[in-house]
């Protein structure tokens, strides 16, 4: 059985308020080719399929179009809810669509019963476990005690009926994580990689770089795109899995090609618009500059937008900005709300400037916030 496994599409995710559908939906129809060329039996989407539970009509759109797309081509495709879902949305119609090879996980009651696909050396139960928080687990199993995350997954795995005769291969979103982590990553609670031991492949979706979990059959694919600047770094792929029928699994992670990448910049304003360093990269990448200037530079981002129309974000790192942290933490320790309008403002140009405003700017402020209270007032100010 030779299948793909990716996870957190994120269709309708936005970076700084810009779509990012455009780089989504070239990633799928690389996985979809990828499938045909590679002849696979299936693509699994181990959950957060959306970035939000209500998607826009063009999210949906997208996704229909890949669904159909892998249809179009004999591939079936096996997916998930995650905790960015709405498990009801991804559940709908998902006994209609089952024949025509699309398997998605209805809502949790309780129960959950195998996908079964074929290949040469017989069947392959795939078990479709959709994501459900603690008190959801219980809404459908009453009965039950369970209260934690990882008891509340562990149960509901020891309620499937797993023939250990034959490949078992389970897609979940988790955070799967030996003991010692923290207990939770965005908004899930851990649970331990250990309650996997009964499948052959357990294909892992939430966490958004590739890796495996305890050992290399237990697996998150990573996200098919970079969803925020802190996977600048990341090189994002699709995992091809092949379990033979003596469980002998081969994996490989294979990149997928990038239209626009999300990365980060870092130098002064001179080395950032020189031609040096404009010919490292595509321009149009979504791009987060960091200036190390220790002086502001007049409308640096507009400047910048000139060369590099995807400039999302610029900030600096200096000597001023490093010691910015023990000031954030006078404040926070304070109270803004304890500080006078003309305290904020001071605080906040020696914040730009490096050194407290001189008598000239304080009183031009002061007579700026007294005009302001007396418009508030009602006065003629």
């Amino acid at each position: 059985m030779k299948f793909l496994h990716t996870s957190d599409l994120h269709i309708g995710l936005r970076l700084c308020e810009v779509s990012l559908n455009g780089e989504i939906e070239a990633a799928l129809d690389a996985i979809r080719d990828l499938a045909v060329r590679e002849g696979c039996d299936a693509v699994i989407v181990a959950g957060d399929i959306y970035d939000r539970a209500a998607p826009s009509a063009e999210a949906v759109a997208l996704f229909d179009r890949f669904v159909t797309g892998l249809a179009s081509v004999g591939v079936p495709i096996l997916a998930v809810s995650g905790n960015h879902d709405s498990a009801e949305r991804v559940g709908y119609l998902s006994s209609l669509l089952e024949k025509a090879g699309a398997h998605f996980s209805p809502v949790y009651d309780g129960e959950v019963r195998p996908v079964t696909l074929m290949d040469a050396d017989g069947p392959v139960d795939f078990w479709l476990l959709p994501f459900f928080r603690p008190v959801q687990y219980r809404a459908a199993v009453p009965e039950s005690e369970a209260w934690s995350w990882g008891d509340t997954a562990a149960e509901a795995i020891s309620r499937m009926a797993i023939d250990r005769g034959r490949r078992n291969i389970l897609v979940a979103h988790h955070f799967a994580a030996p003991g010692g982590f923290d207990e939770t990553a965005g908004g899930v609670g851990r649970v331990d990689p250990a309650l996997y031991a009964p499948f052959d492949y357990t294909a892992l979706g939430h966490l958004h770089r590739a890796h495996p979990v305890g050992r290399q059959t237990v697996r998150y694919s990573g996200s098919p795109v970079k969803c925020s600047f802190d996977e600048a770094e990341d090189i994002k792929s699709v995992t091809l899995v092949t379990i033979g029928v003596d469980r002998h699994t081969d994996i490989r992670e294979i990149p997928l090609p990038v239209r626009r990448d999300v990365r980060q910049m870092r130098g002064t304003y001179e080395e950032l618009v020189s031609p040096a360093f404009r010919a490292r990269g595509n321009p149009d990448d979504y791009l987060r500059a960091i200036l190390t200037d220790e002086e502001d530079i007049p409308d640096a981002v507009t400047k910048l937008r000139v060369i590099y129309p995807n400039l999302l974000r610029l900030c600096y790192d200096n000597l001023r900005t490093r010691t910015l942290g023990s000031r954030e933490i006078a404040w926070n320790e304070t109270g803004v709300d304890a500080l006078t309008p003309e305290q904020v403002f001071a605080e906040l140009w020696e914040r730009q400037h490096g050194a407290p405003p001189d008598g000239e700017i304080l009183r031009m402020a002061e007579d700026l916030f007294r005009a302001a209270r007396g418009w508030e007032g009602g006065e003629d100010a």
